[in-house]
């Protein structure tokens, strides 16, 4: 079922609520420092609901209650995410539903989009799903919970919190290659595309740390040991391996041997499922569980901006929106919208929380683009 909304600012859809609509949330961000000051502030309250809305600027998808809507995944043709730990849901850049797939013990992770397959964890492996029309390709056992894999080649690879890196071949679901971490792996792994990095951190937080693999074999190319209590999911940026550890400091690690190319501390330590982001060439969007965003030089890692938040940071990691703004959903609900060159603001929905966030397809039809706000 599909509804027109108003975006506002942030894209209900996308943040996958449990309600109807958006509105302005409790709560200010703290005062930004550095380029582009993020200033607290909060937004007039919308209300609940569609009918106050004007048609044609959104609209929201709601699963059949009491189902949990999980991550959303999207990319410039389509939106994926789970629902109710069974469906397995693509819809169109207009909010339109083009098939619902059902398979029981699907996680509430981002599903990964490839051109021809929708790639999803399930509570023992992964399975792949036709992108046209749904049907399966194939359904593999790993006897492990999974996370949002990569595509790396012809492989996905994915992490599990049983702690193991596995390459799947994404045509016919056969593993390819399997590495033990010393420890679990909570987020999902990061590609170039030839190697791929997954971060692990053990339960007892005395150690975590970051692998670097041959994607097309899995062997180890690097390890490199953390400070555990609170290691992120990575990101590549800048030709580096970026994660927040345990140690409250943003770390780069060079793709290629490991070498640490930068130290930065930040206010919190990293959330194993909220990554940071590579917003281009030259930055990287750092998300700590305070709730924070600092934005660094991917090359040196010298701090251009940043904001506080009240709140904290579990999962999924921000997203980049126009003009150089970003959006980041808190445990709470509520989503912070800030950026160098916007006062910071906090959202929150009537009721339930955010599962995570995604840049949606901008399509080409008279709806607006997609797009958080």
């Amino acid at each position: 079922m599909t509804r027109p909304i108003t975006l506002g600012r942030i894209l209900c859809l996308l943040a996958l609520l449990l309600a109807v609509g958006c509105r302005a949330g409790g709560g200010s961000p703290g005062e930004g420092t550095g380029v582009g000051d993020s200033r607290g502030g909060l937004s007039d309250p919308a209300g609940p609901g569609v009918d106050a809305r004007p048609e044609g600027e959104g609209w929201v998808w709601t699963a059949p209650p009491p189902a949990w809507i999980g991550m959303p995944a999207a990319d410039e043709r389509e939106i994926a995410f789970t629902y109710g730990h069974q469906h397995l849901v693509v819809l169109d850049a207009e909010g339109r539903l083009r098939w619902d797939a059902q398979r029981l013990g699907l996680r509430d992770v981002a599903p990964r989009l490839s051109p021809a397959s929708v790639v999803a964890a399930t509570d023992d492996g992964m399975a792949a799903f036709r992108r046209s029309d749904g049907s399966v390709l194939w359904d593999t056992s790993l006897a492990e919970r999974a996370n949002t894999p990569v595509v790396a080649g012809r492989l996905a690879v994915t992490t599990t919190w049983e702690g193991a890196v596995v390459g799947v071949g994404l045509d016919d679901g056969k593993v390819a290659w399997r590495t033990a971490l010393p420890g679990p792996s909570l987020g999902p792994p990061a590609t170039d595309g030839t190697t791929v990095v997954a971060s692990w951190d053990r339960p007892d937080r005395r150690s975590g740390g970051v692998v670097a693999l041959d994607a097309s074999t899995g062997r180890q190319r690097w390890a490199v040991a953390l400070p555990g209590g609170g290691v992120s999911t990575p990101t590549v940026a800048g030709g580096s391996a970026v994660v927040v550890a345990g140690d409250l400091a943003a770390h780069a690690l060079a793709m290629g041997t490991g070498e640490e190319r930068w130290r930065t501390p930040v206010d919190g330590a990293g959330s194993p499922e909220v990554p940071p982001l590579a917003v281009d060439a030259r930055s990287v969007l750092v998300a700590h569980r305070l709730g924070g965003l600092d934005l660094l030089d991917a090359s040196t890692g010298r701090r251009t901006w940043k904001v506080t938040t009240d709140g904290a940071a579990v999962r999924g990691g921000p997203v980049v929106g126009a003009s150089g703004s970003f959006a980041f959903p808190l445990h709470d609900g509520r989503v912070l919208l800030a950026g160098p060159t916007r006062d910071a603001e906090l959202l929150g929905p009537p009721a339930g929380r955010i599962s995570g966030l995604a840049t949606g397809p901008a399509g080409t039809s008279s709806a607006p683009p997609v797009r958080p706000w």
